[in-house]
């Protein structure tokens, strides 16, 4: 019975200390989220779009991996690179990477690449060969010139250029040597008495879908792929470019949430100092 008066007690003095100070307390947290509202309207606008890209560089560096299909690592460090500068406010340096103007370059307030990763049917994660870039800047207008100037830092870089020429002198050697053995082993196939059974049209394996069982159809498709890759294959490339949004970003609904609940908490706390200030004054 003493602990249900207690418990009573109890709510009743929250409930008059609601109604004592409801005032200080409303006026306070009106104040506190107004100050936000204006802050979040008042602010610098940022507009943040993302883009899909690849990069040739692990094969032009010739790495293999069985694990990956061209890795994206060092492309997305040398973006990440840039950011670093960014953050050190450096825009002399980040304007002649980019090959922009240093005004320009101030209006970017964060640019970070990271990879891609797909997930198959056991739940086994693995890097593609994509990564996206996420953009975040100041005005709209500068997007389209920071996608050149990324474009421009590729293909400027002395380490991927000389990589680039060699693999380009290289493939073309390749494919030359590939050509001379198509016409040789089509010359030896031809021959009445060659011992050579290059004549089946089955050109899968039992063990491997994608094996060539025919030496020519094998060296055809090494030689298309390396023809592609001379074409294709550049130091950066996007898939999916840099969108120019017209919507900044605004404070999201749970920010908004937070600030009203820190507000309300704040002017709790001034309430209960002044309550206490009052009691201890008329005793």
């Amino acid at each position: 019975m003493k602990e249900e008066l207690s418990l009573r007690e109890i709510i009743n003095d929250v409930i008059l200390f609601f109604i004592k100070f409801k005032i200080l307390i409303i006026s306070i947290t009106f104040i506190g989220f107004l100050s936000m509202v204006i802050f979040e309207k008042t602010k610098p606008e940022y507009f943040s779009t993302t883009a899909i890209a690849t990069s040739g560089v692990s094969e032009f560096e010739r790495i293999y991996d069985s694990k990956e299909e061209m890795n994206q690592r060092t492309a997305i460090n040398l973006i990440n690179n840039l950011q670093l500068d960014i953050l050190k406010e450096d825009f002399i340096v980040v304007s002649e990477k980019l090959n922009i103007l240093e005004d320009e370059a101030s209006l970017i307030k964060s640019i970070i690449a990271a990879q891609i990763i797909n997930e198959d049917q056991d739940g086994k994660e693995h890097n593609t060969p994509k990564f996206s870039i996420e953009l975040i800047v100041k005005d709209n207008e500068i997007i389209s010139r920071v996608q050149k100037g990324l474009i421009y830092l590729f293909n400027t870089n002395k380490y991927i250029s000389k990589y680039n020429d060699k693999y380009q002198e290289t493939s073309k050697i390749e494919v030359e040597s590939i050509d001379k053995e198509v016409v040789e082993l089509k010359r030896l196939r031809g021959l009445d008495n060659s011992d050579l059974d290059m004549s089946t049209m089955n050109i899968y394996s039992k063990n491997k879908v994608n094996e060539s069982q025919n030496q020519i159809i094998e060296l055809i498709q090494h030689r298309t792929l390396n023809l592609t890759h001379q074409l294709l294959l550049k130091p950066l490339s996007f898939v999916q470019g840099f969108s120019k949004t017209q919507v900044p970003d605004r404070a999201s609904l749970f920010l908004t949430l937070v600030a009203f609940l820190i507000s309300f908490l704040i002017s709790i706390l001034i309430a209960i100092f002044v309550n206490v200030n009052q009691t201890f004054n008329k005793n």
